[in-house]
């Protein structure tokens, strides 16, 4: 099958919840017809950020959404400054569309994100017009949200429809639309430590057509990165379709690992010491991308030990020695350690399973039977070096120093370095920690390799 065609499929698939789905060049065109089929009477509540979405022809966006819904009764709710999906942020958003029957979000996958959660409360139906392809977060049932100052992924709802403008894509930002490339990137990585994790029993088990549904088509997602950079319509609206072939894939799977393992975690940490500070955070999938590299040296090197029949213990930390660590890693980011204590109520119950299932025998069963995992793996990892030349390709950025909000060598060390204490998912980090290998040297050493690739530091 083609991209196109398993997107086809996957739309009427019983686990997507999105009833209408428009990609081509002018879709805004159908909003008003979209609108009028879920429309039952009451306001619209149109969802926007302060920032200004131009199309290809210099159109203002926003202005075109407002003016297709002109026979509507209609309010615009205005999130103003840098929006993030914090709690505060998410309820005054909430509040603004809390008497409509209909809430149109046009803009970013941030905001798509808070309009979930605001539909969802008020009982709405809901509409998105993606304004870039940034994440593949606008066709998903899922909201990326900063609870107590970490980042969480919540069960929100399905978008109703989905509507993607190619000539609103080919005005969009390049930085942007790379910035979706990489958050596709994960592909490369995510399903592994989703594969890995199920073999420990976690995360509700391994779904392959879900996990793989993007990864079949990894190298087209590649061929394309120049492409995407120069902002072709063909290979923009390619991306459209991979990205929202992954959302899906997220639904189909009732979770996010078909694309979110470590390297989404490293992504994650990084935007939280953001955050603690008060500063500005990097595009998602941009730093997705390099943080997808920098685990792809890890799966490597955890590779080869096992293959070498290496690994042979597992040591999970007793309560008062792994919430030390989590306080120590969390600790500074706020005064009254919230960030730590969320952290630490994850992480407890991921140690918690492990010492019940007697992860040292999973452990050993996976040694035992390497090979036959490792054939399983070949088709998902891919060499941290063509991660690099895609990013290189696409004229996105390939280090976390390069990013538009770069961050400094000390906050990616921490990242990196603690990335498995934030949640209770399983990844190579985890296996890396766990079977002692994950130390201060060990890590500075896999940061060195992707310095030496031309990415990570």
């Amino acid at each position: 099958m083609t991209v196109s065609e398993d997107l086809a499929h996957s739309v009427a698939h019983p686990s997507v919840g999105i009833s209408e789905l428009v990609i081509r060049a002018g879709a805004l065109e159908d909003l008003a017809a979209v609108v009028r089929r879920m429309h039952g009477g009451g306001t619209v509540a149109v969802l926007v950020d302060a920032l200004m979405y131009l199309d290809r022809t210099g159109a203002d966006v926003k202005r075109a959404a407002l003016d297709a819904l002109a026979e509507f009764d209609t309010h615009t709710v205005v999130l103003a400054g840098a929006v993030h999906a914090d709690e505060a942020t998410v309820d005054l958003a909430s509040a603004g569309c809390a008497a409509a029957s209909v809430v149109v979000t046009v803009g970013s996958g941030t905001l798509s994100d808070i309009g979930k959660v605001a539909a969802k409360r008020a009982g709405a139906r809901h509409v998105i017009v993606q304004s870039a392809v940034s994440v593949n977060g606008f066709a998903d049932d899922q909201s990326v949200l900063l609870i107590k100052g970490v980042k969480r992924t919540s069960r929100s709802g399905w978008p109703d429809a989905l509507i993607i403008d190619s000539d609103v894509l080919v005005g969009a930002p390049v930085a942007l639309n790379n910035s979706g490339l990489g958050d596709m990137i994960s592909m490369f990585t995510a399903p592994a430590d989703w594969y890995l994790s199920s073999l420990f029993g976690m995360d509700r088990g391994w779904d392959e057509d879900a996990a793989l549904l993007t990864r079949r088509h990894g190298e087209e997602l590649l061929a394309s990165a120049a492409g995407v950079g120069r902002a072709e319509p063909e290979k923009l609206h390619l991306l459209a379709e991979f990205l929202t072939l992954s959302g899906f894939s997220m639904g189909i799977a009732g979770q996010t690992s078909p694309s979110s393992g470590m390297e989404h975690t490293v992504s994650h940490m990084l935007d939280m010491a953001k955050g603690a500070r008060h500063e500005d955070t990097a595009y998602h999938g941009a730093q997705v991308a390099v943080a997808t590299a920098v685990a792809s040296i890890l799966w490597r090197r955890m590779s080869e030990r096992l293959a070498a029949g290496g690994l042979d213990h597992f040591d999970i930390l007793d309560d008062e020695r792994a919430r030390e660590r989590v306080f120590a890693a969390f600790g500074w980011m706020d005064e009254d350690q919230t960030t730590a204590e969320e952290c630490w109520s994850d992480y407890s119950q991921k140690i918690a399973y492990l010492r019940s299932i007697d992860a040292g025998a999973r452990l050993r069963d996976i040694r035992e039977n390497w090979q036959q995992h490792s054939e399983v793996l070949r088709g998902m990892i891919v060499a941290p070096e063509r991660v690099v030349d895609a990013i290189t390709m696409a004229g996105a950025p390939a280090r976390f120093s390069d990013l538009n909000a770069s961050a400094s060598p000390e906050d990616v060390y921490w990242a990196v370095a603690h990335c498995h204490l934030m949640r209770n998912r399983f990844t190579i980090a985890d296996l890396a920690f766990a079977t002692g290998f994950w130390t201060e040297v060990e890590v500075r050493s896999v940061l060195n390799e992707a310095a030496a690739i031309g990415t990570g530091l």
